[in-house]
């Protein structure tokens, strides 16, 4: 579970090599997807993936409450992100478990921080909590995803030619 997070605690900024391309509009961290997150991610001193985010009314179910969704949509682009930065490969979740402990509420802030948690039978392990700036658990959730290989990048994502080529390190990954 995530400590109290101070608005001190180190942060550095991160990168996501592929928002640059207009192609790309992931709902979770594209800046080309108007109705999307555009969740900017850092990582914290300890090496675990983070984001800040307050939701706005476009993401509510009743009214002051974050849809669990959206809710799902946030752990699951975090945890997917990190594998991505950390080990080199585009994955698929294959399975997301999320638990709500207290419903996230728009116009507060959270954040969210994800780890790798272990690594085989051909898929990756992660875990993401959601937590208010004063440490209270939101959400937590856990998740396996499987690497992408290129024929799913060609017949899933439409990947050929010269996109391919250029993103063609991020596939065919073999999981132990």
């Amino acid at each position: 579970m995530a400590d109290m997070v101070t608005p001190d605690d180190a942060a550095t900024p991160v990168d996501l090599p592929w928002l640059d391309d207009p192609r790309f509009r992931c709902f979770g961290c594209s800046p080309h997807n108007g109705i999307g997150l555009a969740l900017e991610m850092f990582r914290l001193a300890d090496g675990r993936l983070a984001t800040d985010i307050t939701f706005s009314d476009d993401y509510a179910s009743y009214p002051g409450v974050v849809h669990g969704g959206i809710v799902s949509v946030l752990v699951d682009e975090l945890m997917g992100d990190l594998i991505a930065l950390d080990r080199g490969l585009l994955a698929f979740s294959v399975t997301l478990r999320t638990k709500f402990l207290r419903p996230l509420r728009i116009g507060t802030p959270y954040r969210a921080i994800a780890r790798i948690t272990r690594e085989g039978s051909g898929a990756v392990h992660a875990e993401a909590d959601v937590i208010g700036l004063d440490g209270t658990p939101h959400v937590m959730a856990n998740s396996a995803y499987q690497p992408i290989s290129s024929e799913q990048a060609e017949s899933h994502m439409d990947l050929v030619g010269p996109d391919r080529e250029r993103l063609a390190h991020y596939f065919d990954h073999a999981i132990g």
